[in-house]
Order: structure tokens, then sequence, then C-alpha cells
């Protein structure tokens, strides 16, 4: 599984780690439940790229 690295702001950090604590998961289960709802609402796993020609 590829990893990234993010930078939050204290409060989202702080955020993040009681959510997980509350809901039993960890910090990384909580972070990639998080961007798959928003990658599934945004519509991200349909996207395609295309290459546009000029024509000229």
């Amino acid at each position: 599984m590829p990893r990234i690295t993010v930078e939050l702001t204290s409060e989202d950090h702080r955020a993040l780690k009681l959510l997980s604590i509350v809901e039993g998961k960890t910090l990384g289960g909580v972070l990639r439940e998080a961007i798959q709802g928003h990658l599934q609402h945004k519509g991200a796993h349909n996207l395609e790229v295309t290459v546009q020609q000029s024509n000229g």
C-alpha cells in the first residue's frame, strides 16, 4: 500500500486522534475512511485523463 505524508493543524490532529479513540479505530483507519468517502463523493474513481491535441 503506498504511503503519503500530510501536514495538519494541531486542532485537526487532536480531533482525528480523539475520533479514532472514540470509534475504536486507528488514526490511519479514520483517515482512509475519510479519504474513501471524499473520493466517492467526488466520483474520483470514475475520472479519466484525455489528451487534447492542438491543431497548429
